[in-house]
């Protein structure tokens, strides 16, 4: 008979604990195109075990997973996740069944419309579906004739970069609200990187509990904003991490179609 639809639904919702395939190269969780349907897929096993099970397989692909552990009370804001990173369904694995189930069966999204569009949370889930992917694939420790449709996959990229808004963190003394501080991340290297993000998810996950003041603006804004001593951008460095110096942003900006610039190799803090 196998599970479902209604079972598995039931399960995501209301089990004590699930597990989710998470991609150690993104930090975020492992997506999948599926070839027919074209759904992107997030996937949720029912023990630890199953997950292990799933890593394994992957490694000869040279797809390097971890699983984590959510919690009954982790849900709402790990499905809130799902739909900033722009996954439309979910694989719930249980044992030797699984199912594909859709993302808004088991959590809906929150209502954006009645929020001031000057106050609503910036979200970019186009942009994150599409790094994820190009880094997925960028990222495998495979030589580069053995990357899957990486040039396809950076030219969604790029679309998406050049045509979203993006979050800057400021830290303003509140005694003296002239004096503003920007923060900024090291690379290996010792070089100077500045963080920015392209939805409040990943601003909060940078953030951890210190107060910053955020500003959103354009991709075309970005290599006039730049700190002084800074080398390059870090978008979302605690998400996929992608790193761009100010040539690759005028490049981006003023590519044409079917003319990629190759992004460098991110570097990890």
């Amino acid at each position: 008979m196998g599970i479902s639809k209604e079972e598995a639904v039931k399960e995501l919702q209301n089990r004590e604990r699930v597990y989710v395939a998470y991609s150690q190269v993104t930090k975020l969780p492992y997506v999948t195109c599926d070839e027919e349907t074209y759904n992107d897929q997030a996937w949720i096993f029912s023990t630890e075990e199953g997950i292990k099970e799933f890593g394994k397989k992957h490694i000869e692909e040279k797809i390097l997973l971890m699983g984590m552990r959510f919690e009954k009370k982790d849900y709402p804001r790990f499905y809130g996740t799902l739909y900033a990173i722009g996954v439309n369904t979910v694989i719930w694995v249980d044992g030797e069944e699984k199912i594909e189930v859709d993302l808004t069966d088991i959590a809906r999204q929150a209502d954006m419309s009645k929020i001031d569009p000057a106050k609503r949370p910036l979200l970019n889930p186009s942009l994150q579906l599409s790094g994820i992917y190009f880094m997925q694939e960028l990222r495998r420790p495979v030589k580069q004739e053995e990357r899957k449709n990486l040039r396809e996959l950076e030219e969604e990229l790029l679309a998406n970069l050049r045509k979203a808004e993006y979050l800057i963190a400021m830290d303003v003394n509140e005694e003296d609200p002239k004096k503003v501080n920007i923060p900024y991340l090291k690379d290996k290297k010792d070089q100077v990187l500045q963080p920015v993000f392209s939805d409040v998810m990943e601003a909060e996950k940078f953030a951890k509990d210190k107060k910053f003041r955020l500003i959103k603006v354009p991709f075309t804004k970005l290599p006039e904003i730049m700190l002084e001593q800074a080398v390059a951008y870090v978008i979302n460095p605690m998400g996929f991490n992608l790193v761009l110096n100010k040539d690759q942003i005028n490049k981006i900006i003023g590519v044409q179609p079917g003319q990629p610039t190759q992004p460098t190799q991110p570097t990890q803090d």
